[in-house]
């Protein structure tokens, strides 16, 4: 049996106003759902881990819906957070 690590690296960009109604909602829906103690931070390193892995279709768990390269969802709640259309592109490396 052969084991392999695969290193991945890419980035994801969000845009948000923190002062915005939708994200100060999102913000309080993380915090009484994933981390009490969370902050805006870690609310983004949520979104952007939910989105990897999951797409933008969904709702992001704690958070609401997200917007997709200048859309918003039709669905809500939206959480003032927009995810930039190269959010999937990532860099495969083997490291062995």
């Amino acid at each position: 049996m052969e084991k392999i690590k695969i290193e991945l690296t890419g980035e994801v960009e969000l845009t948000f106003d923190e002062n915005s109604a939708e994200f100060k909602e999102a913000l309080e829906g993380y915090k009484d759902c994933i981390d009490r103690n969370g902050n805006k931070e870690s609310m983004l390193k949520h979104v952007a881990f939910y989105v990897t892995r999951f797409g933008t279709d969904g709702m992001v768990e704690g958070v609401g819906y997200v917007g997709y390269n200048g859309r918003k969802p039709t669905e809500e709640p939206y959480s003032g957070i927009m995810v930039s259309e190269d959010f999937d592109e990532f860099d495969f490396e083997i490291v062995r």
